[in-house]
């Protein structure tokens, strides 16, 4: 029964954001709508507004567990090299014999280095290990076809950990209001101090796009622990850019 009101107390927690979150993109909409009316008068608030961007939220109703994500990246006022970038993940299982559910609330400022590279430092809470320090690097290059990102990051825990991040999506236009969505995610983390396993995943997504919102399937693969045990959910993805 306890285990039960935790996993429906998640769930409340991932509708609560993905609300929160959706309001924060209709009102950089509103925003967005009033700086082009106004761009036609002044340069300056045409400035501003780039250093806004979509928020890409995400939710998969799986056969074992619902999967949640939330992307936050923003420029902090009008540098234009540092940034604030927020991810949010959450997994609630149905059922306890799944594992229990998880957080992790990842916050970092991010130093642009080049064009593509950039230097992250923050916090990170996770439902384990609690409030961890961390600090890496990402090289992110995307165009409206493709999109990459690699990420290097240590977590200075008790047991600190190195993590590797690597994400690829493709997204072809079928025709004037229809592209494809396919998507690559795969996390590989290990303890420094012995070199084990702590933490893998491959997650796969295709589906199709119509605007900012894109419908399809998701398979995922979890692996835990040493011996790297293996967990799967396979269902239906909607991902919108706020």
């Amino acid at each position: 029964m306890e285990e039960n009101q935790v996993m429906t107390n998640t769930l409340k927690i991932s509708i609560f954001l993905f609300l929160m979150v959706r309001s924060i993109g209709f009102s950089q909409q509103k925003q967005d709508s009033l700086a082009n009316r106004i761009s036609k008068i002044s340069t300056a608030t045409t400035a501003e507004k780039s250093t806004k961007s979509s928020i890409p939220v995400e939710t998969m109703f799986g056969n074992r567990k619902v999967n949640y994500l939330s992307i936050l990246n923003n420029k902090l006022g009008n540098s234009k090299k540092l940034s604030y970038f927020s991810v949010i993940t959450i997994a609630a299982p149905y059922d306890k014999t799944n594992g229990p559910n998880e957080l992790i609330v990842s916050n970092a400022l991010t130093y642009k280095l080049s064009k593509k590279l950039f230097a992250t430092g923050g916090l990170q809470y996770h439902f384990l290990k609690g409030v961890v320090p961390a600090s890496g690097f990402q090289f992110f290059p995307a165009n409206a076809k493709w999109l990459f990102v690699l990420s290097s990051s240590i977590a200075f825990a008790l047991n600190t950990s190195f993590q590797n991040v690597g994400i690829m999506e493709f997204k072809p236009c079928i025709s004037n209001i229809l592209k494809l969505y396919t998507r690559v995610q795969g996390i590989y983390n290990i303890k420094l101090k012995n070199n084990l396993h702590e933490r893998s995943l491959l997650y796969l997504r295709t589906g199709l796009t119509i605007k900012r919102t894109s419908l399809g399937l998701g398979f995922n693969m979890d692996f835990y622990g040493p011996d790297k045990t293996k967990q799967e959910n396979f269902g239906i993805f909607i991902h919108q850019l706020l």
